[in-house]
């Protein structure tokens, strides 16, 4: 039952003021991809991404959380390349595309661990959220000592400033970030995560998207 119901209210935050649901957004990357985004009854389709499920993240290179939540997306996007893409829209109005797209390419160089560690000190100082940022900290500095380039998309708030909007009002979000929207391979939402997941929950928001028929029959089987 919990499951029906934690469904039905991701669903029911998303799918108010069907009449505004069939606006389309025209994008760049920063590294010159384009894509575009129309509103459905349901959810959203992304072209060139029909097909596959796919996240559209909403961070910021100053967050600490966001930041943490960089090596979980690496490894999903790496993990099911073929099923799976990754939006990352920046939205702070002065971080420009090429200081994004310098972010993707050397994030070991750009990725600002005192961010991290003012959330921690600050935030996220109970007993329970040292113990549950343990890991992603060790995951982001083990990502940074890499040098590896970030090969998920980024959108910058310059390009997709009305797109933030739609989504803030839609979806009822008030800016706090990182906050995800999960997608079906059909368009449909699938999950809405505010806050950082942990790549444990990354990996079954994912699963629950390319198992569906699974996913009815553990849900019926909660009545």
């Amino acid at each position: 039952m919990k499951k029906i119901i934690a469904i039905f209210m991701v669903l029911s935050i998303f799918l108010f003021g069907a009449e505004a649901n069939k606006e389309i957004f025209k994008m760049k990357t920063v590294d010159g991809k384009e894509l575009t985004i129309k509103g459905t009854d349901a959810g959203m389709v992304v072209s060139p991404y029909e097909g596959k499920i796919v996240f559209i993240e909403f961070w910021g290179t100053w967050c600490g959380p966001c930041l943490l939540s960089i090596p979980h997306h690496e490894a999903m996007q790496e993990k099911y390349k073929d099923k799976l893409r990754i939006i990352a829209i920046e939205t702070t109005p002065d971080v420009t595309n090429k200081e994004l797209l310098e972010f993707k390419n050397n994030p070991s160089k750009a990725i600002d661990m005192s961010k991290v560690q003012w959330f921690l000190d600050n935030k996220a100082k109970s007993p329970q959220a040292k113990a549950y940022f343990q890991k992603p900290v060790k995951d982001l500095e083990d990502f940074k000592k890499s040098g590896k380039k970030i090969t998920y998309d980024m959108v910058s708030s310059k390009e997709a400033g009305d797109f933030i909007n739609y989504v803030a009002q839609r979806a009822r979000w008030q800016g706090g970030i990182p906050f995800l929207i999960a997608l079906k391979p059909n368009g449909d939402v699938l999950d809405i995560v505010q806050g950082m997941p942990t790549e444990d929950r990354l990996e079954a928001i994912i699963k629950l998207g390319l198992n569906p028929k699974k996913n009815k029959i553990e849900t019926n089987s909660t009545k």
